[in-house]
């Protein structure tokens, strides 16, 4: 609780920094109309992300964004986005297998620094919501420090953590997959590694587990700093 309440105060700081930026963009992020925590779970805006990247390398290469506003009793497909990121890099032979993302189809994206932009006026005053939550996060403050000078505070909840949570004692390498965590609520097989598909498949499971939790549960609950 200590950790996490020091978490919290690191994060207060960053966004109270953040509101003195000169980058338009930065200053309405961190002036948005943030939730309190203490809002109920189910009633708490979020935004649903994924990124399709050249490897887990920490500098691989952003090839697709994927979002999805939504809350925990609807999606809201009008505001889903999919966007190819441009990289003129050689990319991982086997990260390319799994996503199809090739060299050819990565060099016709959309510059990063405009879809960053994009994804940064989404999330603003909605909490990111991600399986296994810490590589969309680490890749975005990556991205906003190269592109901005700083790496952005991010509200999150990681669906691969609050599994974990609810059913902590599966077993097996695949028992915390988001394909295996999906089965358990009995929601439908999705093709993975496309942006979009994935972040959708995390806003549907994280809505699923919140039906396992109290109606009591706030977002402050849930939230990892």
């Amino acid at each position: 609780m200590v950790s996490a309440r020091i978490a919290r105060w690191r994060q207060e700081r960053a966004f109270k920094s953040l509101a003195s930026s000169d980058q338009a963009l930065l200053h309405a992020y961190a002036a948005a109309d943030w939730p309190d925590p203490a809002t109920p779970a189910r009633e708490a805006p979020f935004l649903a992300l994924d990124f399709e990247l050249d490897g887990l390398r920490k500098d691989a290469h952003l090839l697709q964004a994927g979002w999805v506003p939504f809350t925990g009793r609807g999606i809201a497909m009008a505001g889903a986005q999919s966007i190819d990121i441009r990289s003129y890099a050689q990319l991982d032979d086997e990260a390319v297998t799994i996503h199809g993302i090739g060299e050819q189809r990565a060099a016709q994206g959309e510059p990063v620094a405009k879809v960053i932009a994009a994804l940064i006026e989404a999330m603003a005053g909605r909490v990111m919501v991600a399986h296994a939550a810490g590589i969309e996060k680490s890749s975005l403050q990556r991205m906003t420090q190269k592109l901005f000078g700083e790496p952005i505070p991010i509200r999150q909840v990681c669906t691969l953590s609050l599994e974990r949570r609810i059913n902590p004692n599966c077993i097996g390498p695949e028992a915390y997959r988001l394909a295996s965590c999906r089965k358990r609520y009995g929601l439908p097989e999705y093709q993975a590694h496309d942006a979009l598909t994935d972040a959708i498949a995390a806003a549907e499971l994280f809505q699923a587990q919140l039906t396992r939790l109290s109606s009591a549960t706030t977002l402050g609950d849930l939230e990892h700093g």
